[in-house]
């Protein structure tokens, strides 16, 4: 690369920068800060998933309430679903013996 390429690049740089500087685009150069999921306006889609859950707690709210069924299920079998225990361990032992099962199925000789 010449000596004049290498000072018409830097001279486009330079102008390039410049123009970021003007349209006030210069992110962190200027002070902003870059939030994740955050469009310029201030946008969130937490905020979205927040109203989504809180429109969803409203219904089951109104459907208990009004004793409503949605898909024939009612808002006591819902609450049955969430509150069941389940046997972390057993559902391991249950899932190492069948992967046991099939890898030995597999690889008679492990």
């Amino acid at each position: 690369m010449r000596f004049e390429d290498a000072l018409d690049r830097k001279a486009y740089v330079k102008s390039v920068r410049e123009s970021f500087e003007l349209t006030g685009t210069g992110g962190h150069s200027e002070g902003k800060t870059i939030d994740k999921g955050e469009a310029k306006d201030g946008f969130s889609f937490f905020k979205v998933r927040m109203l989504l859950a809180a429109c969803i707690f409203a219904a089951f709210v109104i459907c208990d309430q009004t004793h409503t069924k949605f898909y024939q299920y009612s808002t006591q079998d819902v609450v049955k679903q969430i509150t069941k225990n389940y046997d972390y361990d057993k559902i391991r032992l249950l899932f190492r013996r069948k992967l046991d099962t099939a890898l030995s199925s597999y690889a008679p000789w492990c």
